[in-house]
Order: structure tokens, then sequence, then C-alpha cells
């Protein structure tokens, strides 16, 4: 049936905060950008008044003196001119290397047993410039402790992003959390199932209480079956953008990958769009009824953490604290080996595509381990926030003592569609990091980048399936856009079926189907369980990213729509989808899809893992402006506030009252 709940009668508040006071040293300005023909007027104006005050005071000078005939101790001399601004101080040759590199360890995981590992984090704000520009970024401190003993092993200092966990399939990881932050916090674990822990998932308001300022509170992350590329994110506010997010890679224990795929060596790397204003100040903009909807474009991109402004890029609307830094590289690679790369887009708003011009990329999974198709290419797009793209690279022996660039694009159909149109021209939306081989002596200039082959990654599929994917037992279907309403003060709203989420203050896991009030869209699956088809339409001019928690599932329609709105109404079986037949043969499985403008996408799950599972646009400030509802799975038609999950959140929410 399709899901209709009454309109939201509020509009989210939002409140802008205040620029950082403190400031750095910068070792030079940044170029204003604004009225030159202005300035030029009033510059030749004061250099004209200045050379006559000069001329003139020269003149009485001497009269003066030929007029009292005093001596002169030492012949007239002109005035020195004014000292030139410094220059930008040069990269000191014992400055650090930046390097990209996040190399994990396979070994240390995939010959062990299952076991339980302990981690114990404390979360902090501290001022850090990862791109040159400073700006307050979430850091954690902590330890990781060894596996079923509280001894520690390992310490986490400030670390941006958060300290990446590794695990193999089987293994539960127990985070000790502790807020030293001023504001409320929880943490997500994007992709894993969490499995008989509905409470641990993270969305405040849904599954569990935020964690409050000086509060503590302990994760249990199963991973069962699971294995893949996964990471954790702030499922709070908006503070994902301030750099609360790290990776989570599940190592698979039954065949070695590496085998499997023929590599050497993992690598991850998180990447994705960067804001210099606060998260909270960037969403407050976007909430604006100036705004007309446009969000907020990013100043920056980081790989790993880091990344490289040009500060003579800052425009004076957005003044910047800005210091040079070197450019991010990986330096000394082996380009004899064979390598996976892990990549994961951490960004809050746009997609990305990956390019190395003289390697091949074969790309063997998607999102949480989900196996795809081989392909082989050597530039990987698009890759929508929160999804996950593993691939092997291998270079030809004619380009092992080359240099060559990883080199990442801002989806430029964001363009197209209209989400720049807040130009930023601080912007460099195509970044090149250097690869230089380990032979640096040696190395010769890079190949040219005439003949990249480039892959969609919309267009992925699967391996194929021994049967077809089961016919479903419930349909639901959604419309999901970004308006801006009269009765919400014209203030952009995301809404999913007219409906704008906002939590309430107990979350929906603890009460009862008759304490939740209409914001929340949540239908119910049954109470056993049974196979699911979920259509999102979207009837907005640009395209949605979809997270769907506790599940994988099969993307068996995809449609964009061409020059108008092209839905799917699974409710007139004598209407085609615009987009073709469903694959029920092989299609590509994830957690993250991207749904494109005007167009929609039909997915599939056994709806089997109990809980209430939240389901939203993973653009940031289009979740955090309402465009995010949940699923039911399994309870029965009053909700889930009788299971046990249920009374840990309760139990958690009425210790931090």
């Amino acid at each position: 049936m399709a899901l209709e709940t009454s309109d939201r009668d509020e509009p989210l508040l939002h409140q802008a905060v205040q620029q950082r006071e403190e400031s750095l040293d910068m070792p030079y300005k940044p170029v204003s950008l604004v009225a030159p023909a202005r300035r030029h007027f009033f510059g030749t104006v004061l250099v004209v008044a200045a050379s006559t005050v000069f001329v003139l005071y020269v003149f009485f000078h001497a009269a003066f003196e030929a007029t009292t005939s005093l001596p002169t101790t030492s012949p007239a001399t002109s005035l020195p001119p004014p000292p030139p601004p410094p220059p930008p101080p040069p990269l000191s040759s014992t400055t650090p290397s930046r390097d990209l590199r996040a190399v994990l360890h396979p070994q240390d995981h995939v010959a062990r047993k299952p076991t339980v590992a302990h981690l114990s984090w404390n979360i902090s704000k501290v001022a850090l410039a990862p791109d040159g520009v400073e700006k307050d970024v979430i850091v954690i401190n902590g330890k990781w402790l060894s596996q079923s003993a509280p001894t520690c092993c390992v310490f986490i200092v400030r670390q941006f992003p958060g300290p990446t966990i590794e695990a193999r399939s089987g293994d539960t990881v127990v985070v000790e959390v502790t807020n030293s932050m001023k504001e409320a916090v929880s943490l997500h674990w994007h992709g894993l199932h969490m499995r008989g822990v509905n409470d641990m998932d993270g969305p405040v308001g849904l599954n569990q209480c935020a964690i409050p300022p000086g509060g503590q509170f302990t994760y249990q992350i199963p991973t069962d079956e699971q294995h893949g590329t996964f990471w954790y994110h702030a499922h709070s506010e908006v503070q994902r953008a301030d750099g609360l997010y790290g990776g989570f890679v599940v190592h698979n224990p039954e065949a070695t990958d590496s085998t499997t795929y023929g590599y050497d060596q993992e690598l991850l790397f998180l990447v994705g769009d960067w804001y210099h204003w606060s998260a909270d100040r960037v969403l407050a903009k976007f909430l604006d009824q100036t705004s007309n909807g446009h969000e907020p474009c990013p100043d920056s991109l980081l790989v790993n953490g880091l990344g490289y402004f040009e500060c003579a890029m800052a425009v004076p609307a957005a003044p910047v604290n800005c210091s040079r830094v070197q450019k991010p590289e990986m330096a000394g690679l082996d380009k004899s080996l064979r390598y996976r790369f892990r990549l994961v887009n951490v960004g809050s708003l746009t997609g990305i595509t990956t390019t190395i011009p003289d390697a091949d990329l074969n790309v063997i999974q998607v999102d949480g381990g989900r196996p795809v198709v081989s392909h082989l290419a050597s530039s990987l797009g698009v890759l929508y926030p929160a999804q996950r793209v593993d691939f092997v690279v291998t270079w030809p022996h004619a380009a092992a003592d080359t240099d060559t660039d990883f080199i990442v694009d801002i989806d430029d159909e964001l363009t197209r569609r209209g989400y720049f149109l807040q130009i930023n021209l601080a912007l460099t939306p195509t970044q090149a990091f250097a690869i230089r081989p380990r032979s640096a002596a040696a190395a010769r200039p890079a190949r040219g980048t005439t003949n990249i082959t480039a892959l969609d990654l919309r267009r992925l599929e699967g391996p194929p399936f021994p049967s077809p994917v089961p016919e479903p037992e419930h349909v639901f279907m959604v419309y999901a856009v970004v308006e801006i309403l009269a009765y919400q003060n014209h203030v952009p709203q995301g809404h999913l079926n007219h409906t704008t989420w906002v939590p309430q203050k107990a979350p929906l896991l603890t009460l009862s189907r008759d304490a939740w009030d209409t914001h929340q869209l949540v239908p119910w699956t049954g109470s056993k369980p049974a196979w699911v088809e979920l259509t999102i339409n979207n009837i907005d001019t640009q395209g949605h990213p979809f997270h769907l928690h506790g599940f994988d599932f099969y993307v068996v329609g995809s449609h964009e729509g061409n020059g108008g709105w092209d839905y799917y109404n699974p409710f007139t079986p004598w209407r085609e989808p615009r987009g073709g037949p469903f694959n029920l043969h092989n299609p590509v499985s994830r957690d993250t899809v991207y749904v494109p403008a005007y167009g929609y996408v039909v997915i599939r799950f056994l709806a089997d893992n109990e809980g209430i599972w939240a389901l939203h646009c993973h653009i940031l400030w289009h979740q955090a402006s309402g465009m995010s509802m949940a699923v039911q799975v399994l309870g029965d038609a009053d909700g889930l506030s009788k299971s046990a999950a249920a009374s840990n959140a309760r139990q958690h929410c009425e210790r931090w009252r």
C-alpha cells in the first residue's frame, strides 16, 4: 500500500553558530576579489595625494633651510621605499610527508578465531587545519584494548578521521564512548546489520538517546557473517561534517580475498567534500529562507583527513585562517604490486569520481562486501555519499617507474542539476594527488591522460543467481522531495510522503505506536520474516542517495527521468516500469542506493532483522531537514516497545535524564 501521513505542523528549529573569534597568525592574507575597479580608483587618488604632499614638503623644507642658512650634517636622501609584503613561507625540507595511504592489516585477522575486541574512546573538539584552513574538528582520543582483556596495547591521540577499526567476521567490537564535547553525540555503524542490538544502531530519536556532554555509553557491534568495507559516523545532528567519522573494515576469514582477487596489499581511502564553516552554520545557511533550497557548496575535499587549499582562493565573504601546507601524496609506492583500494565517500553533499590514468582498476565489491561482475577501467564514478567501492589497482610494467596521479573529481552532475547554485569560487572541484613510485630517483613524468576508460558505478550488476529474487509479500511506495512551502515559513524541508522527520525526545523503539507523533513515517513489514519491495520515487530536480539501516537489498529497478518526471507506481500493474523490466537474475546488492532526479529505484530485501530501522537520504543537509523515515521489522502492530532492545534503550535514556 502507498504510505501517507499528515503534514508536519512546525518547521525544524535551527540555530546559526557564530564563527570562532580566535585566529592564528596568517602567513599572508587572502586576496580580495570584491570591487577591483573601486579599489583601483581610490588607490589612484591616494597615490596622487601622497605625491602632492611629498612635493610640497620637499619644496618648503628646502626653502626653510635656504632662509636660515643652517649647515646640514649629511647630504639629503630620499625616503626609502616601503618594504615588500612578505612572501609565503617556504616549505621546510624537514616537513613530514603527508602520506594519503591508510595501510590495512588483513594478515592479523583472517587466520585467527573470532573474539571480542575492546576500545575506549574519548570524543572531543580541537582546532585543526586538515587542508591548511583552521576549523574546530571532532577528534577521538583513546586506546585499543586487547581482545577479551582490558590491557592497553595501542593509544589513540586526537585522531581525525577516527581510528580505523579492523576485525574479522564473527568478531564483536565493544566501544566505550565518553563524550567530552559540549554537545550530545551518537554513532552509527554504517552497513553493519546490528542483529539483536537495534538499540546500538545510533539514530537519535529512533533507536537511542544521544550521549549527553560528559556522558558515557558502550556500543556492542556484532559483525556476524558480514565482511567488507564499512564505516562509522555521527548520527546526531550534523557532526559528520565536522569530522566525526572513521573506517570499519571486516576481513573475510573463509576465503582469503587476496588470493581470490589477486592482490598484495590493502589500502583504505576515506574521501569526501569538506566545509570550512562549522556544520551547524552550514545547516543554518541551508535552512534559511534566502537559500531558496540551494545547498551550500563545499570549500574543499579531503582524502583520509588530508587536503590542500589554495589560501589565495579564499574570498572576503568567507574569510579563513589559512596556512600553507604540503600537498598530500602517495610516495614510495611499489607499482610492481597489486593493491586493493577500499574507497568510502564520507562527504556531506557531493558524489565523487576517482581516476588513476595509467592503471587498470578492477571493481570487485561495493558497499559491505557485495560482489559485482568484474570490470576494468581507469576512472570510476559516481560514488555517492556513504557508498563504498573496492577495486584492485594494477600498473603495467611500462608504468612501474613513472609518476602518476590519484585524481578526485567532485561530481559535475550536481552542478548541472543545481547543487552548486550557491557558487563557491574557492573550491577546486578536481584535485590530483601524486603517486610516486618507490624508485623516486629514476621516476619519469606521468603518462598522458587521453586514454581514460570510465566505468559508471550506477550500472553495476551482481553475479548470476541460481534462482530469481523472490516476489514480495509486502509492497510499499514513497515519494521524496525537498520543498519550500508557505506553511513551513518558506524554509526548505525534506519530505517523504508529505512528512518531515522530527526526532521525538524518547526513541520510537521505546514507545508504543499510539505515542508516536504525526512526523513519523514507519511502515510495518509484519510479524514474520517476509520479502519486501520498496519503490522510492524522486520528484526532485536532483538525485538522492538513500541508505537503509540493518539490511542489504537488491536493486531490481532504476530509472532516471528524461525531460520530465518518470515515476513508477507498483499499484498500477497495467503500466510497465519506464525503466524496463526488473532485473531479478543478477541485480547488484547494496545498502546505499542513488535515486536519480525525476526517476525511481525499486529495491527488495528479506525483512528478518527485528528492529526499527532508519531509511534516509545521506546528503547531510537533506537528512537534517527531514528527509528520513523508518521501517519496522517484526514485532507487532503496536511497535517494538516490549523488545529487549527497547528495554536497554529505555534504561540508558532514564540514566541520562
